[in-house]
C-alpha cells in the first residue's frame, strides 16, 4: 500500500493534470484524471493512436452517474473481482470501460480526484513493466508511485455490456 506522503503527492500531481505512475489491483498503470487531453497524452507516452480507449478506474459505484452511461444490468459486473466493464455511453457512438478499484489506497485517490485513466506501463504492443527499475526509466519525467513489485501481473477480466460476451 502507498503510504500517506505518496497518496497526498499523488493526488497533487493529477489534480495538476499531470501523467503518473500506480499500482493498481492487477498491474502498475499510466494514470491522470479522466479527460480527453489526459487520454491524447497517455496515449502518446505509449506510442498508441490519440483515440485508443483506455480503462476507467472508479472508487464507488456512484461515479458512473457522471460518466453518462446508458443504464445497465452489467454494472453488477464491476463488484466482481478485477473485472472491467465496457458500458454503451448515452451519445451513442461512444463506449467506455470501467473498473470499480479495490485497493484502499487508490481508492483514496479516486474519492480526493474522480475517475482516473489506467492502463499499463509499456510502449503499445509490448509486455506490461511491473519492475521498480523499469517504471522508473520508461519515462524520466513521470512521478512513480511505487509500493513493491505487483505480484499478480494478470491484467482484468473486460466484458462487453453491449454485444454481451467476455473479451478476456
Amino acid at each position: 500500500m502507498l503510504n500517506s506522503t505518496q497518496i497526498s503527492k499523488a493526488i497533487l500531481d493529477l489534480k495538476n493534470d499531470e501523467v503518473i505512475i500506480l499500482p493498481t489491483d492487477t498491474i502498475y498503470g499510466l494514470s491522470a484524471l479522466w479527460n480527453k487531453t489526459n487520454e491524447v497524452k497517455i496515449n502518446k507516452l505509449k506510442n498508441a493512436t490519440n483515440n485508443k480507449p483506455l480503462i476507467v478506474l472508479i472508487s464507488d459505484i456512484k461515479q458512473l452517474d457522471g460518466m453518462h452511461i446508458v443504464e445497465n444490468k452489467a454494472k453488477d459486473l464491476l463488484f466482481e473481482k478485477l473485472t472491467t466493464v465496457i458500458f454503451k455511453m448515452n451519445n451513442d457512438s461512444q463506449t467506455i470501460a470501467v473498473r470499480l478499484i479495490e485497493r484502499e489506497d487508490i481508492k483514496t485517490i479516486i474519492d480526493e480526484v474522480g475517475p482516473i485513466f489506467s492502463t499499463s506501463v509499456n510502449k503499445h504492443g509490448d509486455k506490461a513493466l511491473n519492475k521498480k527499475e523499469e517504471l522508473l526509466n520508461f519515462n524520466l519525467n513521470l512521478n512513480v508511485y511505487f509500493d513493491s513489485e505487483v505480484t499478480n501481473t494478470k491484467p482484468s477480466k473486460i466484458y462487453n455490456s453491449i454485444t454481451d460476451e467476455w473479451i478476456r
